[in-house]
């Protein structure tokens, strides 16, 4: 009785996640829908690097998008992410998820060029994905290392998008650089004396949690 109870409440904590994750996604929507309604330009309030009056912009860049194909073309691999996040990293996730949306805005703004205006989720997609691989590889976790790979090769090749000449013009590679710069920093950082846990031998099938019985062999 107390294993079956114990499943339910993983599977309801498992799609909680996933619920959260779209929640956000949601949010990003209805951005989207209200600045095209009211012809809000919200576009002008992203990330503007090396100046003052663009500051604000890294706590707005990620919520705005260009058009709806930019939303579009970023929604899935974020809500991925997202999920990824919330479900092998649950007890830090959201510190984890401040630092990388705070910490990809404010390395965008000093590293980005002058006179532009950078939006988007991109940056924190990049972000999400260095450190979710990068704790993936740290603590030899097989299922967050797939889902990275599965976001990278369904975003695009997203490491060439950190170069400038690999780009278009109108993207913003400095965003997708400071996002990996910023998510493989906070993953080293967090587990810097991470070491491996020793194998469980369970007696019964019953006894393995739910997301152990759920492995992705590579």
């Amino acid at each position: 009785m107390s294993t079956n109870i114990s499943n339910i409440k993983e599977r309801k904590a498992f799609y909680f996640k996933l619920k959260l994750s779209a929640l956000f996604i949601f949010v990003l929507f209805v951005i989207e829908i209200v600045d095209n309604l009211f012809q809000l330009h919200l576009e002008a309030y992203g990330v503007k690097p090396k100046s003052l009056n663009g500051l604000y912009g890294v706590l707005t860049f990620p919520f705005i998008h260009g058009d709806w194909n930019h939303l579009i073309s970023n929604a899935f691999s974020l809500f991925m992410l997202l999920a990824g996040l919330f479900i092998f990293h649950e007890h830090r996730s959201f510190k984890v998820l401040l630092i990388l949306y705070l910490g990809s805005g404010l390395l965008l703004w000093f590293i980005g060029r002058q006179n532009s205006v950078h939006v988007g989720a991109s940056g924190l997609i990049y972000a999400l994905a260095a450190y979710l691989f990068t704790a993936s590889i740290k603590i030899r976790n097989r299922n967050a290392m797939a889902l990275t790979f599965f976001i990278i090769l369904t975003y695009g090749s997203m490491v060439w998008g950190i170069f400038p000449f690999f780009v278009e013009e109108n993207v913003s590679w400095e965003g997708h650089l400071a996002g990996a710069i910023v998510g493989i920093a906070l993953a080293l950082f967090d587990y810097r004396n991470y070491k491996p846990e020793e194998t469980v031998n369970y007696t019964a099938d019953d006894d393995i949690p739910f997301f152990e019985k759920h492995k992705v062999d590579l």
